[in-house]
């Protein structure tokens, strides 16, 4: 069987996720979180996440249930609106439904769609409005090789609002991908390289064709013999980012991110803590 086309989203995931992180992959932030998750014995998940924001705390508690074919998930945001969403997996064969909304507002709902066969795999977003935006996503490929685009059709104006295009190609040890984005009038260029089973170093260059300006990330991963997780980030402005990820304990995970201005060493660093505890 032919292995799944990667979302249009997904080209270049290796790169997004050494440079900028989420999940697993050790994600830069700099506000404190605290995560807390458990698994009732009903097979309930629920989440409370508090991120300090300045003076302030937003805390986000969430609530999932699901089953082989579908999932229901309720969040209580931070300024008391309730964010809703249905997934249906298997409404027809490699179709798969995601319903979601914020209550109380009535313009907020919306229908995502995804379909996948070998060789192509497309994601169409409709809003639940009278006149919905509609973004459409397409991505092929074969032996490594992925293509795609995604457009966005505003049916009140009758126009596209904007498109970007994307290649990338996908070996054992190493990924890279070039993007147009912003309708054509930005290129994004990036690649990640796994040196070994614990090293990987990767890059992304920017250019806007209306800036002379060209911005580029480089990074740098390492997963030490005990497992923590350490990072390493530089940007053209002189940003230097710094991340180190370790288990405490099964399920006990902490986090500490750091940012400092190396061109200009008067200005405050950026310093964030998180702790995520599963039970």
């Amino acid at each position: 069987m032919s292995a799944k086309i990667p979302a249009f989203s997904d080209i270049g995931k290796s790169t997004k996720d050494l440079l900028y992180g989420g999940g697993n992959t050790g994600a830069f932030q700099f506000n404190n979180v605290l995560n807390l998750s458990s698994t009732t014995a009903d097979g309930v998940e629920f989440t409370a996440t508090s991120t300090q924001k300045g003076d302030s705390l937003e805390t986000i508690v969430k609530a999932a249930y699901g089953s082989k074919n579908y999932k229901f998930a309720s969040s209580i945001l931070p300024d008391g609106k309730a964010l809703l969403s249905i997934t249906a997996k298997n409404l027809a064969p490699n179709l798969t439904a995601v319903l979601s909304g914020t209550l109380p507002d009535e313009q907020s709902g919306k229908v995502v769609v995804d379909y996948s066969v070998p060789h192509l795999t497309l994601k169409t977003t409709v809003g639940l409005t009278q006149n919905p935006k509609v973004v459409l996503a397409a991505t092929t490929g074969q032996k490594g090789v992925v293509a795609g685009a995604e457009v966005s059709y505003d049916t009140n104006k009758g126009n596209v609002t904007t498109w970007n295009a994307g290649i990338g190609y996908n070996a054992a040890d190493f990924q890279a991908s070039v993007h147009l984005t912003e309708a054509g009038d930005a290129l994004k260029a990036s690649f990640a390289h796994n040196i070994d089973a614990y090293q990987s170093y990767g890059a992304e260059v920017y250019k806007n064709a209306h800036s002379e300006d060209v911005s580029f990330l480089l990074g740098y991963s390492k997963r030490l013999r005990d497992g923590a997780l350490t990072k390493a980030k530089v940007q053209n402005n002189g940003n230097v980012t710094l991340l180190y990820e370790a288990e405490l304990k099964p399920k006990t995970k902490i986090g500490i991110s750091g940012q400092f201005d190396a061109t200009n060493p008067n200005t405050k660093p950026k310093v964030g803590f998180a702790f995520d505890l599963k039970n």
